[in-house]
């Protein structure tokens, strides 16, 4: 077994990450941004999307290898990581998909991003979508050159939901009053590595810090709407991932137990064109578990 400890994140790793980064404030809230690299043209880069309960962390060691060849940007989506996470209101006051998707938009151009690569990762994957289907109706400040999508769940009729997730999604739209115990978090996170790549206590730590940053976990019950709002817009999305102008390729973990590997063989049938990766050692989480493998593929499409 290869163990992810070599290159996962570390608490130290974490505390560089934010010194890295910025903060930008888009319609009233603090939405932290992680920017490298030099564009290998004006106006050139890549553009990521992280996943839940993740955060941009999550490509820790993705990014510096990718950004020896152009602009690396990503941003933590409002509710997780270093952003903001307001409590008022509902699911829909801030947290929409549709939101979200335009935050991220707002990151490219405040970067002065005109033309991207955009690899999208699980709950990014469906903000992705959002913005493949935006940019099919020139409704982009940027054009998309490629396209990667990585596990997700966009395809909720398919979705395979853990004991967590379930118990999440049957609680009321409201703000816990004490975090999730850490525990439990552990419990979702370990069983969604793969077996060669099994997270370390360090990584762990990680990623349960970016969730409770600002008490963030009490606020996961109400961001686990997303998979609702993923079925209330379940064509729009599909369409979105699969009718994409431009070239698109599908790299996926076999052993997602939630975004099972069926989903990318749909994908696949939908857009022929496509070319389609399975990455039999790996599973929920490329960007942790195989980060030089997906670097290279990223870079191979620039």
């Amino acid at each position: 077994m290869t163990a992810a400890s070599n290159t996962v994140p570390t608490l130290e790793d974490l505390q560089i990450w934010r010194d890295e980064g910025r903060f930008e404030n888009i319609d009233g809230h603090n939405i932290f941004v992680h920017a490298s690299g030099t564009p290998k043209s004006p106006g050139h880069g890549v553009l990521l999307t992280h996943g839940y309960p993740g955060s941009s962390i999550d490509w820790k060691h993705v990014v510096p290898r990718v950004a020896l060849h152009t602009r690396v940007v990503i941003c933590d989506f409002l509710g997780f990581g270093q952003s903001d996470k307001p409590t008022d209101g509902t699911f829909e006051t801030h947290y929409s998909m549709f939101q979200q998707a335009d935050r991220v938009i707002e990151v490219a151009r405040r970067e002065g991003l005109n033309e991207v690569v955009l690899v999208i990762h699980d709950m990014g994957q469906t903000v992705g979508a959002e913005i493949m289907a935006r940019h099919e109706e020139g409704k982009l400040p940027f054009t998309i050159k490629q396209a990667i999508i990585l596990n997700g769940s966009t395809m909720v009729d398919m979705v395979h939901f853990m004991p967590l997730q379930k118990e999440m999604l049957a609680a009321p739209d409201t703000v816990l009053e004490e975090d999730i115990p850490d525990a439990k978090w552990e419990g979702l996170l370990r069983s969604s590595f793969s077996k060669e790549h099994q997270p370390n206590d360090a990584l762990i730590d990680v990623m349960i810090a970016q969730i409770n940053q600002y008490h963030g976990g009490r606020l996961m019950p109400r961001l686990m709407r997303y998979q609702q709002e993923r079925k209330d817009n379940l064509q729009r999305w599909i369409d979105g991932l699969t009718k994409l102008s431009a070239p698109t390729s599908i790299c996926w973990g076999v052993q997602d137990p939630n975004g099972i590997v069926a989903m990318a063989d749909r994908m696949k049938k939908l857009n022929p064109s496509a070319d389609l990766h399975k990455w039999q050692d790996v599973s929920h989480w490329p960007p942790i578990e195989v980060p030089e493998r997906l670097a290279k593929a990223i870079v191979d499409r620039l």
